[in-house]
């Protein structure tokens, strides 16, 4: 088993030795890399888009964010990638960055992760297989259309929902328990 691992690691792609050599999983542990937000700066470059530059290592001219946990802990466990590819790493805490950098991954964030929360249903209205929900959320009055309920309404224990729109845009209703009766009488036969 040991020979067949050296023979490939001694492989690549092009089938010369001179190509480059083929990944080896046993070279990767897949263990997370956890940044040090002391080391990190976040700027914009002069089209928008974010950079990162990691203080005496190296610096990526285009970085996405992602949440680790968007659920259970949005605000911790942030994930640096480089583009849309590979993870840079992950910041556990992204309060301990600077303020600028900060700014930048709750904005970028923020236009990923469009998740108005519930606080009042006005009503819900059925036509043709389509819920029309008037709501107010976080994010101001919102009307938006739910196809397929059974798919698109999902329950979280012990009390949250998460509705997904027509358009792929989800809604967070933290504790239905705790709507006014009239919100709660909307959605209680769809629960």
């Amino acid at each position: 088993m040991n020979s067949e691992k050296q023979d490939m690691r001694k492989k690549s792609v092009g089938g010369d030795s001179k190509s480059v050599p083929r990944l080896d999983f046993d070279d990767d542990d897949f263990t997370p890399k956890y940044l040090n937000p002391e080391k990190i700066r976040l700027f914009r470059s002069p089209m928008g888009s974010p950079r990162l530059e990691i203080r005496g290592e190296m610096c990526y001219p285009r970085v996405t964010f992602r949440r680790i946990r968007p659920l259970s802990d949005p605000e911790h466990y942030i994930s640096f990638g480089a583009g849309d590819e590979a993870e840079i790493g992950i910041v556990v805490n992204p309060s301990e960055l600077d303020s600028e950098s900060l700014n930048i991954v709750r904005e970028e964030l923020d236009k990923q992760y469009f998740t108005p929360v519930i606080t009042k249903i006005h009503r819900v209205k059925e036509r043709f297989g389509v819920h029309e929900w008037e709501t107010d959320t976080s994010r101001g009055r919102i009307t938006f259309s739910v196809q397929g309920l059974h798919q698109n309404i999902k329950q979280v224990p012990p009390a949250r929902i998460l509705v997904t729109d027509v358009r792929g845009n989800r809604y967070d209703l933290p504790d239905y328990r705790k709507l006014d009766p009239v919100s709660f009488h909307q959605i209680q036969r769809y629960l």
